[in-house]
């Protein structure tokens, strides 16, 4: 009899082995990535380690042409008229900055356009000074001539003085008499650890005393405090066609020579 039940317990255990389903096979889980937690929004310090990613195969753009003659003092750069209207605050920015408010673009970027001026002699000034709420010390330091080179294809070379790009009215009213300085580029920090400012802003050459980064200053003739808040426009000067090419020339300007 015991016999018996043990054959039959035997036989019903493998009757519901077989029965059962087979266990369940789960996929394997992938390691968790842990970059998909890194920030959208970088910090000014994750930025200066971010390198631009690459394409295998792909070629390095040319660098834009900048001509320095050291023994003249004089630097030329392409530029691009942006043949804007209105309101402006600079005279030309670096690529990809501010174009809506300039009236001249360089694809070279601002710490380019520092090295070559640095290259060709110029020296660094004083920025402008704040004095009370509204109104700034106009900067010093060496006085430059800028030029616009224009030249239409087939054509002659034209050359335009800068400050005539420029309008203290939106009829077309010439700036007051003044020139352009060179007071270099900004730079916070120490020589271990510093910020191009002027590479962040992308101003060049402005009117704005505001404008604390840029590198070249139009100054009034008058040393006494200019209000913060001066308007500037975009002049009615007639420039060559789209298809002309066109550079900036910035030239130390002879000793003596009177302001435009």
């Amino acid at each position: 009899m015991v016999r018996a039940t043990l054959a039959a317990l035997v036989m019903l255990s493998s009757c519901l082995a077989a029965a059962a389903p087979a266990p369940e096979t789960r996929p394997e889980v992938p390691p968790t990535r842990l970059d998909r937690f890194k920030p959208l929004i970088l910090e000014t310090d994750d930025l200066r380690t971010v390198g631009k990613a690459e394409k295998t195969g792909d070629a390095k753009p040319a660098a834009p042409q900048v001509h320095v003659d050291a023994k003249a003092g004089a630097v030329r750069i392409p530029v691009t008229p942006t043949r804007t209207r209105g309101v402006v605050e600079r005279l030309l920015s670096a690529r990809g900055k501010h174009p809506a408010v300039s009236v001249l673009v360089t694809p070279c970027s601002a710490a380019e356009v520092a090295a070559a001026l640095a290259k060709a002699g110029f020296e660094a000034g004083v920025r402008p000074q704040p004095v009370g709420s509204d109104r700034a010390r106009p900067p010093s330091g060496t006085a430059v001539e800028i030029t616009l080179l224009a030249k239409p294809s087939g054509g002659k070379v034209t050359r335009i003085p800068a400050a005539r790009l420029l309008a203290a009215k939106s009829d077309g009213t010439p700036l007051d008499p003044g020139r352009w300085v060179y007071v270099g580029p900004q730079r916070i920090g120490d020589d271990t650890d510093s910020v191009l400012v002027t590479e962040l802003s992308g101003s060049l050459a402005t009117t704005d005393l505001r404008d604390s980064s840029a590198i070249l200053y139009w100054v009034p003739r008058s040393d006494e405090p200019e209000p913060y808040a001066r308007a500037c426009y975009a002049s009615r000067e007639s420039l060559p066609e789209e298809g002309a090419a066109f550079e900036l020339e910035i030239r130390r300007a002879a000793a003596g020579q009177p302001a435009p």
